[in-house]
């Protein structure tokens, strides 16, 4: 069995197989010459000594990590031979090859076998869709986080779990000291220590949160090196405050860190840093915090901070902080995130915020 990308050759064949495989929402003729010319589709078709046993359209959709399974059909003289589940590990190999970590898919309810063998292959139901297809028959949307080829570039970087709401940035820069020196020894009262030290003292709600620039200067004053990137219209989270006397306090925190900074000859970089030079800095063995939209990961809007973990030639990798219990710890170790979605999550906010913190050990600053 030879399964390869779709050619025109195959258009009548295709347009035969969706005939007989599906009573309704079948692909036309013109789309399905449009998929296999479209570069953000890819048709993939099973061959068997010249002849069409089955295929399947994959999807990606521009600007996110997620990948569709767009369609999947079997010719019935094929089915119950393993060539549905060929196609879907040829489809999340392709995905990934992409840069897309997530594959989306939909499946009629009363499509048992379907879904079953979905299910087998680790996909979760996500959502469940109400008349759905033509015939108003029900169904339910499925996905699947995909497993990408590990870091190349890996710093050895043990986890440390955030101890309050808004202590990531702390948690953070503490995985970073554990991974450039490996005798340091993360705790809670180091963390709080250095959330005393960067915080802003004021959010928009509850206690401050750490800018870039707190937290560049907490790692200057433990001996550390630090490159620092941070694009903002205005002094960052002071937008997000609406009491003057809360904006005044920001304010003159933001100044004397930048003062200290420049005492120390530290100056942001008001740009955000390109993947090729995160994968530099990795590289030399650099850590690197990094200040997201909290949405991706949580559903809620806020800032949160990540330190990168390693990276290969399609995917960066991530500790994140916020672990709320033990068991979903592993989960939270070399998270994979496509250059694309990394680019996206790192702006904060209306205004765009970008916040970058490089930590160097001293000798290793170039």
């Amino acid at each position: 069995m030879e399964i390869r990308a779709a050619t025109q050759a195959e258009l009548s064949a295709l347009d035969q197989l969706e005939l007989s495989a599906f009573n309704g929402d079948r692909i036309s003729h013109r789309q399905m010459k449009r998929f296999i010319q479209s570069p953000h589709a890819r048709l993939l078709v099973a061959m068997n000594e010249g002849l069409l046993a089955g295929y399947a359209l994959l999807l990606f959709h521009r600007g996110t990590n997620l990948a569709r399974l767009y369609s999947l059909a079997i010719d019935a003289k094929w089915r119950g031979h393993g060539i549905a589940q060929q196609l879907m590990h040829r489809c999340e190999q392709e995905a990934i090859h992409r840069g897309y970590i997530t594959l989306r898919l939909e499946v009629r309810n009363d499509n048992t076998a379907a879904r079953k063998l979905y299910e087998k292959l680790g996909y979760k139901v996500l959502k469940a869709l109400v008349h759905y297809y033509d015939d108003l028959a029900d169904g339910v949307r499925m996905h699947k986080r995909l497993d990408p080829p590990g870091p190349s570039t890996v710093l050895n970087m043990p986890l440390y779990a955030q101890t309050t709401p808004f202590s990531c940035g702390p948690a953070s820069l503490l995985m970073a000291f554990a991974a450039l020196t490996p005798d340091a020894a993360p705790s809670r009262i180091e963390e709080l220590r250095l959330w005393r030290e960067a915080t802003t003292i004021f959010m928009t709600s509850g206690h401050g949160g750490c800018s870039a620039h707190g937290l560049a200067l907490a790692a200057l004053h433990r001996g550390f090196d630090v490159q620092l990137f941070s694009r903002a219209q205005s002094i960052p989270f002071i937008d997000g405050v609406r009491d003057p006397g809360k904006k005044a306090v920001i304010r003159l925190v933001h100044e004397d860190f930048c003062q200290q900074l420049q005492t120390r000859g530290v100056n942001a970089q008001a740009r955000s840093p390109s993947p090729t030079e995160l994968r530099h800095f990795l590289a030399q063995g650099a850590a690197v915090l990094l200040m997201v939209s909290s949405y991706r990961f949580s559903g809620e809007k806020g800032p949160h901070w990540i330190v990168l973990s390693g990276c290969n030639s399609q995917f960066f990798f991530f500790h994140d902080p916020n672990v709320e219990k033990a068991r979903d710890a592993i989960g939270s170790t070399y998270v994979p995130i496509s250059d694309g979605e990394l680019l996206q999550v790192m702006c904060y906010g209306r205004q765009k915020q970008l916040a970058c913190v490089v930590v160097f050990p001293p000798a290793m600053h170039p």
